[in-house]
């Protein structure tokens, strides 16, 4: 008997980590059957089993299913242009895009945040991932998967120039950066990728949430 494969929709594929999931998925096409990526721009990959959806026209009243979503938006006030620009992305969008993403099938979702996220934080961006992450809570997926990866490697599009200069101090005192600042450690954006695509994928993981920092992304 055939094994019926689920789809997964993905929000965030030019990204950083959203490229590398689809570039995981296409090398692993045992585990989804479609793969279809909202975006805003053109994708890097093409391949029969991806699909791409204009941000625009991303809603409830599409006739796709999928049982798998995977979120991976992320900016920075620099990019965005203010706090509130970011908000809007970093937030705002993702829970949207989580909304739409519910009624159209998905219960198992997969979201990237960030470490250090916490809804009484005093870094606008920290508590942006915090309250972000608590109303994904609140939809009620059957089992949501947070990524707190800390600074990103990668090479980006375009480029964040204080993540740079980040990553060149951080690997320097790598290290010794141990016990309750492991977490900080600089991680491959595949890495996060990956480990976010083999959880969603992974039934033995059903239920519940499961929050992954630098050593769960790495083993």
């Amino acid at each position: 008997m055939e094994i019926t494969k689920p789809n997964l929709i993905l929000a965030g594929g030019t990204g950083l980590i959203g490229q590398h999931a689809i570039d995981y998925l296409l090398q692993h096409p045992e585990y989804v059957d479609n793969i279809y990526a909202v975006t805003r721009r053109p994708l890097a990959q093409s391949a029969d089993s991806l699909v791409t959806l204009p941000n625009d026209e991303f809603d409830s009243s599409l006739t796709i299913k999928a049982s798998l979503g995977l979120i991976c938006l992320g900016t920075t006030k620099k990019q965005a242009g203010s706090n509130e620009a970011l908000y809007r992305i970093d937030h705002d969008l993702v829970i949207s895009f989580a909304k739409t993403m519910k009624s159209l099938g998905v219960k198992r979702l997969g979201v990237v945040s960030s470490y250090g996220a916490k809804t009484e934080s005093p870094s606008h961006y920290l508590k942006c991932k915090g309250e972000m992450e608590r109303d994904l809570r609140q939809l009620g997926f059957e089992h949501l998967i947070i990524a707190r990866p800390g600074p990103l490697l990668g090479e980006r599009s375009l480029p964040r120039w204080d993540e740079v200069v980040l990553q060149k101090v951080l690997k320097v005192v790598k290290p010794v950066m141990v016990g309750p600042i492991e977490n900080l450690r600089p991680i491959l954006a595949q890495d996060v990728a990956s480990y976010l695509v083999d959880g969603l994928c992974n039934e033995a993981n059903d239920s519940g949430e499961t929050i992954a920092h630098y050593r769960e992304m790495t083993r």
